[in-house]
């Protein structure tokens, strides 16, 4: 579907992201108040978006597998506060180099972000390592959402900029005790969600130097679950803690010294799953291992188990 905005120059706000399961075309002429553009997710960026610069808000496009122009484009947005977009699962007739050097340089551009999201198209997480490179001038960033859409080899440096934030989720095939240290220190997140995939090769342990004075939630995705322990002083604001696992990889154990989590309420575990026989599987010793694990802590949290499809994106080739 063609859809043409033709002389609206009053018009501050478009909205389509109701709709679903229809390709749209866009194309916008003569709308210099347009503030909030917000697309179903399978709309492709378009080349003539660095046009549009009054925009503060821009959702749900999906970036081009075959130009740059559009990407290129975003950088001239210097107006954007509010930035998600959508991954491709491959790109076709350019070099993966030249793409993300090419959104590299745009984001770079973008001093204004106070909310920035990327996920992906097709459950397929990029392996984003090319923008561990970014020197952010977007010191301002509050909500910095990257878990579903792309994979670092480490936690990139540049997050220790971002003093403002106050979510983070984040997807790290390697987590050393450093990035532990690095993230509770730096960045003084209310919200933290961790996904590791793949086989952790060593503890992660937090204590009360690692920082995280303020973290009142976290999610912690990964099978590796007895790897995660909590030493005396580790998150002394944490409410919520969040385990997402698959039952099949599971390690079979709860995270260590929960006891040293002194404001705990929840413990809520989510199944990765596609099928229902696949929620029935190992329901029960989830339950049993996470129930006693609560009973015998101070605090008496409540235990939850979460049985809705929760999807881990695939990690690229």
């Amino acid at each position: 579907m063609m859809l043409k905005i033709w002389g609206l120059r009053l018009l501050e706000t478009l909205d389509l992201s109701g709709i679903s399961k229809c390709s749209i075309s866009l194309e916008i002429v003569d709308a210099p108040r347009l503030s909030h553009l917000v697309m179903p997710m399978s709309t492709r960026l378009p080349d003539w978006v660095g046009k549009v610069k009054s925009l503060r808000t821009l959702r749900g496009f999906i970036l081009p597998m075959d130009s740059l122009e559009g990407i290129i484009g975003l950088g001239e947005l210097t107006a954007l506060s509010d930035l998600k977009f959508y991954f491709p699962n491959r790109c076709t007739g350019l070099s993966k180099a030249a793409w993300m050097t090419a959104l590299s340089t745009s984001l770079d551009k973008l001093g204004n972000l106070k909310q920035l999201r990327v996920d992906s198209f097709e459950h397929v997480a990029l392996q984003a390592d090319a923008l561990s490179s970014l020197s952010p001038p977007f010191r301002n960033l509050e909500l910095l959402d990257l878990q579903y859409g792309c994979t670092f080899s480490r936690v990139p440096r540049w997050m220790g900029h971002l003093h403002n934030l106050r979510e983070l989720f984040i997807g790290v095939k390697q987590v050393l005790q450093e990035d532990v240290a690095f993230i509770g220190t730096w960045m003084p997140s209310l919200i933290l969600s961790l996904r590791i995939p793949g086989v952790l090769t060593e503890r992660i342990v937090i204590g009360g130097s690692t920082g995280f004075p303020v973290l009142r939630w976290f999610l912690f995705d990964c099978d590796g679950v007895s790897f995660l322990t909590f030493e005396a002083g580790a998150m002394p604001a944490l409410r919520e803690l969040e385990l997402a696992l698959d039952a099949d990889q599971w390690d079979k154990a709860a995270p260590a010294g929960l006891q040293h989590l002194p404001s705990l309420e929840t413990i809520t575990t989510w199944r990765e799953c596609y099928t229902s026989k696949q929620k029935a599987a190992g329901s029960a010793l989830i339950m049993s291992v996470f129930q006693e694990a609560a009973d015998t802590l101070p605090t008496r949290p409540k235990f939850n188990l979460c049985t809705k499809v929760r999807r881990r994106p695939t990690e690229e080739d």
